[in-house]
């Protein structure tokens, strides 16, 4: 006579595989790569789900029927719930960085940057504002694989940079007094 009914036996190897699983988790270095994270956690699950359905059932299956199961289930639910569950870092531009335009960005479209060393599609957050290739520009943000973009001319006026450029070559400080404050009455900056 058999010290386990093989009616009992198939759900208590669930239940110990289920266990071992769920404790293998834990024991997991942190260090493993996170796609492979909470893999045995969900398949330990599976295999203690399985384990219940089996006490309850009163015709058992057999052995192959019963893996299948499990395995259907863990592929279920490591596909479905475990990137619900898993952190993602959200990737956020540092506000005002500086990049440079690659091609011209016209009033309304997008153009190319070049950002960190890479080139992205950008486009002016004033929509009416036209920037040159070659300028520099700040980025603001990130929407999807677009960079939203302003001129540097917005945070430094045209005539400071006239002045800086008109001091180098006349050192006049009077004319460049003047141009200052008229540049302060009509300061358009998309001009």
């Amino acid at each position: 006579m058999p010290l386990i009914d093989s009616q009992l036996s198939f759900p208590l190897f669930w239940l110990g595989f289920g266990l071992v699983l769920c404790l293998l988790e834990l024991f997991l270095p942190k260090t493993l790569v996170t796609y492979y994270r909470f893999v045995p956690l969900f398949s330990g699950i599976c295999s203690l789900l399985v384990a219940f359905l089996l006490f309850r059932a009163n015709q058992v299956p057999e052995f192959k029927y019963q893996i299948l199961y499990w395995m259907g289930l863990s592929l279920a639910s490591v596909l479905w719930i475990r990137p619900m569950i898993r952190k993602r870092k959200k990737y956020v531009v540092r506000e005002a960085t500086e990049a440079k335009t690659v091609t011209e960005i016209l009033p309304g479209e997008t153009g190319r940057v070049l950002y960190e060393g890479c080139v992205w599609q950008a486009y002016c957050e004033d929509r009416t504002c036209p920037i040159a290739s070659n300028q520099k520009v700040f980025v603001l943000r990130r929407e999807g694989n677009t960079l939203v973009v302003v001129p540097d001319r917005l945070f430094l006026p045209r005539s400071l940079n006239f002045s800086l450029n008109y001091q180098e070559n006349h050192n006049g400080f009077l004319s460049t007094c003047i141009v200052l404050v008229f540049d302060a009455f009509w300061y358009n900056p998309c001009v």
